[in-house]
């Protein structure tokens, strides 16, 4: 269920639409700062789309939990869903976004902030619900209010995620509609 968000879709093409005309803002934007805000954003956008994962993952748990389904596969499996997405999805992103934060914007850096400590409070949630499966995997989720507390903490590590990049991304779309709208005011 991998979900875009179209402001990022937005930002994404006019910010590749200075860098092919080589745009400068006010002399003080280089092409190479250009590029590194299309790609912090374009990996805001990666760690949105796990994050919709993980919380889709992490509400199917949460279902089981409450109709105190006892299929432990079920378990398993979006456990494992939610591990792969961890692994896979949230660690390439966030190593790439501390690498060029120092050269992004001071907006940019605080969404990087707040989108790191929600990965990695969940991360680390993910891996104490697999724990806490593999020790009481066969305690019914009804008997188990730890597991419960953990998947909880997990989907909503993973809605705070969602929220800032998605925020980080309306935000990216006003910057570059105003930055427009200043290029078409005539300057006298």
């Amino acid at each position: 269920m991998s979900f875009t968000s179209i402001s990022r879709n937005i930002s994404m093409l006019a910010i590749a639409g200075m860098l092919s005309a080589g745009f400068v803002v006010a002399g003080t934007v280089t092409v190479k700062q250009l590029a590194l805000e299309k790609e912090g954003i374009e990996l805001i956008g990666q760690l949105e789309d796990v994050a919709r994962d993980i919380q889709f993952s992490a509400g199917q748990l949460q279902a089981v939990n409450v109709r105190g389904h006892n299929a432990k596969w079920t378990r398993h499996h979006h456990l494992m869903q939610i591990k792969d997405l961890v692994n896979g999805g949230l660690q390439p992103a966030p190593a790439r976004l501390t690498e060029i934060q120092p050269e992004l914007k001071e907006w940019q850096r605080a969404a990087i902030d707040k989108m790191l400590a929600s990965a990695n409070t969940l991360a680390s949630d993910a891996n104490s619900a697999i724990l806490n499966q593999n020790e009481n995997g066969n305690l019914p989720p009804l008997l188990n209010p730890e597991f419960k507390e953990l998947i909880a903490n997990v989907t909503h590590h993973a809605e705070a995620l969602v929220k800032t990049a998605d925020a980080a991304g309306d935000y990216a779309v006003a910057l570059e509609r105003a930055e427009e709208a200043r290029r078409r005011v005539p300057k006298h």
